[in-house]
């Protein structure tokens, strides 16, 4: 049956209209309070270009706070600059405001490691926020199809399009209203090949003379031959006349 609903989904892709490669993106996440707030922002700031500007969406995603709260209150390792816990069902990153790195370094290391940057590059961003362009090669077609459906089914940062930490449907029907099937570029019709052209055929009516090179001495061609003149036609001898029979003489008077 999961199969079955995969092959239905990938069928709605393949039937998707396109909107293009995304132009801007957002993040999800909920940082609490001021301090987190502009270090979120300054870290996002850092990978943000004029083609792709990343901003930030707080309306939701992972919480992120300064230093532990609730039943998540537990002392921190020194060494440890940020934790990920779970609390109440809600995925939660807690900085150790006491922690080993600056606190901005600190959120650009927990992000990349939340958004599945190997880097915390602009690169890195176009990558992984370009929308449906999954391989960053900046279109969208069946290659990063095949690398959401490597992943659908699994909680993973790669194909999940709408950040909810996991490949399924949603990011399928993302993928359809970005994806645009590339034209089948139209055929070249073929050249004729210039008929080739002979010694003498310049003399002829209707051709085009053979381009000499400069310098060389164009060849000669022997004058035509002017047809010998027809021999002379006997004509048929007259027939002999027709004697005229003789005519018999008048009979003689009678006295």
């Amino acid at each position: 049956m999961k199969r079955l609903n995969c092959l239905r989904s990938l069928g709605i892709v393949l039937l998707g209209a396109a909107l293009g490669v995304a132009d801007a993106a957002s993040v999800k996440l909920q940082p609490q309070g001021e301090a987190l707030t502009r270090a979120v922002q300054a870290a996002l700031g850092a990978i943000s270009t004029k083609e792709l500007p990343v901003t930030l969406d707080s309306g939701s995603g992972t919480v992120l706070t300064l230093g532990g709260a609730g039943s998540s209150a537990a002392p921190f390792n020194p060494d440890v600059a940020a934790r990920v816990v779970t609390v109440a069902g809600a995925r939660r990153i807690e900085f150790n405001p006491a922690g080993p790195l600056p606190l901005e370094q600190a959120v650009q290391q927990e992000l990349a490691r939340e958004l599945g940057f190997k880097e915390w590059t602009a690169e890195a961003a176009r990558t992984r926020l370009s929308g449906a362009d999954l391989n960053g090669d900046g279109k969208i077609d069946l290659k990063d199809l095949a690398i959401l459906m490597e992943n659908y089914g699994k909680a993973n940062s790669v194909g999940d399009l709408n950040q909810d930490r996991k490949v399924d449907d949603a990011d399928l029907r993302i993928f359809s209203s970005q994806y645009k099937p590339t034209p089948e570029p139209e055929p070249v019709p073929a050249q004729e090949k210039p008929a080739e052209t002979k010694p003498g055929d310049a003399e002829k009516p209707g051709t085009t003379p053979t381009p000499v090179a400069p310098g060389t001495t164009p060849p000669t061609t022997p004058p035509a031959t002017p047809p010998a003149d027809p021999a002379p036609v006997t004509p048929p001898a007259p027939f002999p006349p027709v004697p005229t029979p003789p005519t018999d003489p008048a009979p003689p008077k009678q006295p």
